[in-house]
């Protein structure tokens, strides 16, 4: 279905993110009553934008030429009539097994020297495995030349077809952006250390997790 309502009003919410009417918690709060649309391609869009603003900071619109130009297409999506369908496979590979074995030592250590604050160091060779298989576990994607300038449509004849059929005008990437950051190199560095770290001395956690099958998502934008 196209909830025409739906889709402009999340139009207009993009567009006052993007001219730096409202910063990221305003528009983070937002999106929440699109997530459960019925319309899919309201749904998918207030999806995929989650991973282009920071809920930790809060902070203008910070985005990279790519990045600027995807939301074009993400806008020239919600103004067509286009329908959206999404379908989603699951993948069973011996990184669960390895997983669950990686689980089951943690649960064997834990039961022989007894549950303490010293877990949180046996733990972290454990830890480094996880992080091994989440950074292993996924195939490499099958990129084609025009994905980048395409992105989220299929092809460059379904984009051309869905420009033609609206009236929708590109906005250019304002050059004030470029060098925006949300925090500083060292900042980018340091949380993503600590990640790693809280990671690695809490491994069963996401080794759990890691056992199960993992799913991809794909989605198909059918230009009417």
């Amino acid at each position: 279905m196209v909830d025409r309502k739906a889709r402009n009003c999340l139009a207009e919410l993009i567009r006052r993110y993007l001219d730096e009417e409202i910063k990221s918690f305003d528009f983070d709060d937002a999106l929440d009553k699109f997530r459960g649309s019925e319309d899919y391609a309201v749904q998918f869009v207030s999806d995929a934008l989650w991973y282009h603003y920071d809920d930790c900071d809060d902070h203008f619109v910070v985005l990279s030429k790519p990045e600027w130009n995807y939301f074009q297409r993400l806008l020239l999506l919600l103004e067509s009539d286009s329908s959206v369908r999404f379908t989603q496979s699951r993948h069973w590979t011996y990184f669960q097994l390895l997983a669950a074995i990686l689980l089951l030592l943690c649960i064997g250590i834990a039961a022989k020297t007894g549950f303490g604050y010293h877990l949180l160091v046996f733990f972290i060779p454990f830890g480094i495995g996880s992080i091994a298989i989440s950074h292993l576990r996924r195939p490499a994607e099958d990129f084609g030349p025009y994905d980048a300038i395409i992105t989220p449509f299929e092809s460059l004849s379904d984009l051309r077809a869905v420009y033609e059929n609206t009236r929708f005008r590109k906005v250019r990437y304002p050059s004030q952006l470029a060098n925006r950051t949300i925090r500083s190199p060292f900042m980018n560095w340091f949380w993503r250390v600590h990640s790693y770290i809280c990671w690695a001395m809490l491994a069963p956690i996401p080794l759990l997790f890691q056992c199960f099958p993992y799913t991809t998502s794909s989605v198909r934008i059918s230009p009417t």
